[in-house]
């Protein structure tokens, strides 16, 4: 079963990407599975700690001769190995020929998957940094963080520097492993996605070998648009949804210009890059 792994900085688009992936007959797309730091990050500290043990009980009852040998590391990969493609390919259908999964934060665990996995594919999803500081205001603002849209609150600052510093080091990390591993990452841009689903949908999946005919990528694309999915139109705003308003430069009306100026400035080599204008 081939694999691959979706990501992008939070709040970016990685949930509506997981649906676009998971509404194709040939892909099984499940979400938020964290295998690095859920899974294999506790895993290394028990095998660590067992190794230790073992060494020390050979050393004292066995003069240093041991019945076991340490777990090597061919041994704990083969493990998570097998446990990440069982949880993979629990949902799969009989059609599928990808299993995978979204986790916004495998931008910063890209080499430990690849390690397990490495003829796996990986989806980048990018999104404009101040709609993404948008969309994490609105996400803030919903679990209680009243002040988080209020220029100069503290609430507000913290949401910026950090839509900041995590935006440039997704970013930063996914195309450095891209530039390593040619032909093994796909980049989609929100945006270009919502201007266009049908267009970029044939090129994902092209991306994975899979049917891209015409008439599927466009059940996909209505499948999964904002209105499928909330029931509302784009920019019909619901502040208590996790699906809050589905448009673009949302920034220009959310943001005073201080705010989307000081990111932009921030960001602005690694936005013209992705062909944002700052």
């Amino acid at each position: 079963m081939n694999v691959f792994f979706v990501c992008g900085a939070p709040k970016s688009g990685t949930t509506w990407m997981q649906r676009v992936l998971d509404a194709h007959p040939e892909v099984c797309c499940s979400g938020e599975g964290h295998f690095i730091e859920r899974f294999t990050g506790p895993l290394a500290q028990v095998v660590r700690g067992y190794n230790e043990d073992l060494a020390i009980e050979t050393d004292q009852v066995y003069q240093g001769e041991p019945y076991y040998q340490p777990v090597s590391q061919a041994e704990f990969d083969a493990v998570a190995r097998a446990f990440i493609l069982s949880r993979l390919s629990s949902r799969a259908g009989p059609e599928a020929r990808w299993v995978g999964d979204k986790t916004p934060r495998y931008t910063h665990q890209l080499e430990q998957l690849n390690r397990l996995f490495p003829e796996a594919r990986f989806i980048h999803i990018v999104r404009d940094p101040r709609d993404v500081a948008v969309s994490r205001m609105g996400h803030s603002h919903r679990v209680g963080l009243w002040d988080v849209f209020r220029p100069g609150s503290q609430q507000h600052r913290d949401a910026v520097e950090a839509t900041i510093l995590g935006w440039k080091e997704a970013v930063a990390k996914v195309a450095a492993f891209a530039d390593a591993h040619p032909g093994r990452v796909h980049e989609v841009r929100y945006r270009d996605l919502h201007a266009d689903p049908v267009s970029e949908n044939t090129r994902l999946f092209s991306f994975l070998g899979v049917s891209d005919q015409p008439v599927l990528m466009r059940m996909i694309a209505a499948q999964t648009s904002f209105e499928a999915v909330s029931g509302r139109k784009p920019g019909d705003e619901d502040p208590s949804s996790f699906l809050r308003k589905g448009l673009p430069d949302d920034w220009k009306t959310r943001l005073d210009a201080d705010t989307a100026r000081f990111i932009a400035e921030n960001c602005g080599e690694l936005m013209r890059q992705k062909r944002f204008v700052a």
